[in-house]
């Protein structure tokens, strides 16, 4: 007898992004190894070394992660990946984290701003009654996350690159991982400073107040004022009250934006649906793959045209339309004005 709705575990997305992907095959190249059959054998994208993230289904980067592994020999990859990853491969994100004026006002910055790299993120920072605090993140309805190499390669790259704003060889105080403990652990806690506990449903990694109150060498409050206006509009906001299915739609919608006007086949693909099978739900929903696009872009439009530092050219982009004036179009049709005068309105008001 399955359970009511309303005591139901949440659903784990099918498909999410990777920013660990291109490190990892860029990692194997500098070993000496060649990841091209692997990058086949998984159906990743041919370039996917040089892209800053790929889209995949959650079983498929599990099964990658091990692969990897396989081939490598390393039993600890995440873990020397993450001593590896070039400055800047997390763009705004990151980018934000490195203006920060404080560690914690960093970890706090990560997790109000995760869910630009993957909108399945849950990540919270917590202060406790002794002045330090625990960042943490984790996936609704899957427990492992992202996997094991992946979440050794998250926790290891937030202490790796933590140390060099800081410049100080600090150590947390705790460290928890959603995994269940390897083998041998003393490769983590080399590098951690502290031993991990595991099975934990998700990633934590708790700081001291000293550690977390260390300045970060070169924090641009001014840069990082803009740099969050940015962020702050571009959070995902998902409409309310959307059936589940029609979320996930609207989910994977947003995400096709990034590669221009979604297409309908590759959305279905991203669900592992069939066309006709996604195009059958929708209408059971009482929408349609073209209604749920525009849905999308018109929250989306609303956000971004708030931000006084994206031009409209800029938000058209971003939208996925490939031409300025089909952008004025669909937003006439939205509101009855064009984005600019819309824009102009919210200024006032």
């Amino acid at each position: 007898m399955e359970p009511p709705a309303s005591q139901s575990l949440p659903r784990p997305p099918t498909e999410v992004r990777s920013q660990l992907v291109g490190p990892l095959l860029a990692y194997l190249r500098a070993t000496g190894l060649d990841p091209t059959p692997l990058v086949e054998r998984f159906g990743l994208p041919l370039d996917a070394g040089s892209l800053p993230e790929v889209s995949l289904p959650l079983t498929t980067l599990h099964a990658f992660l091990d692969a990897a592994e396989l081939l490598s020999q390393d039993a600890f990859l995440g873990l020397h990946v993450a001593q590896r990853v070039p400055r800047g491969n997390y763009g705004l994100v990151e980018y934000i984290a490195r203006a920060s004026p404080t560690l914690r006002d960093t970890f706090r910055a990560l997790a109000r701003y995760m869910a630009l790299l993957e909108p399945a993120w849950s990540a919270s920072f917590t202060d406790d009654a002794d002045g330090g605090g625990t960042f943490a993140y984790g996936i609704e309805g899957a427990p492992l996350a992202y996997g094991r190499h992946a979440s050794e390669y998250g926790l290891a790259l937030f202490t790796h690159v933590g140390r060099q704003l800081t410049e100080r060889p600090w150590s947390p105080r705790a460290i928890a991982f959603a995994h269940p403990a390897p083998t041998d652990i003393a490769p983590l806690v080399d590098h951690f400073g502290v031993a991990p506990t595991f099975n934990r449903g998700r990633n934590a990694l708790t700081l001291d107040a000293a550690t977390l109150d260390l300045r970060v060498l070169g924090a641009d409050p001014a840069l990082l004022s803009v740099l969050e206006r940015a962020a702050s509009a571009a959070v995902p906001s998902p409409a309310p009250d959307a059936p589940g299915f029609v979320q996930a739609v609207r989910d994977t919608i947003r995400a096709a934006l990034r590669d221009g006007a979604p297409q309908a086949a590759d959305v279905a693909k991203g669900l592992h649906l069939s066309l006709r099978t996604l195009q059958r739900r929708l209408t059971e929903h009482g929408t349609s793959f073209q209604d749920e696009v525009d849905t999308v872009r018109r929250e989306l439009a609303y956000q971004y045209l708030r931000d006084v530092n994206l031009g409209v050219s800029q938000v058209a982009f971003l939208l996925g339309y490939s031409e300025l004036s089909t952008f004025d179009r669909a937003f006439k049709r939205w509101t009855g004005m064009t984005p600019r005068v819309w824009r102009e309105g919210a200024e006032r008001g």
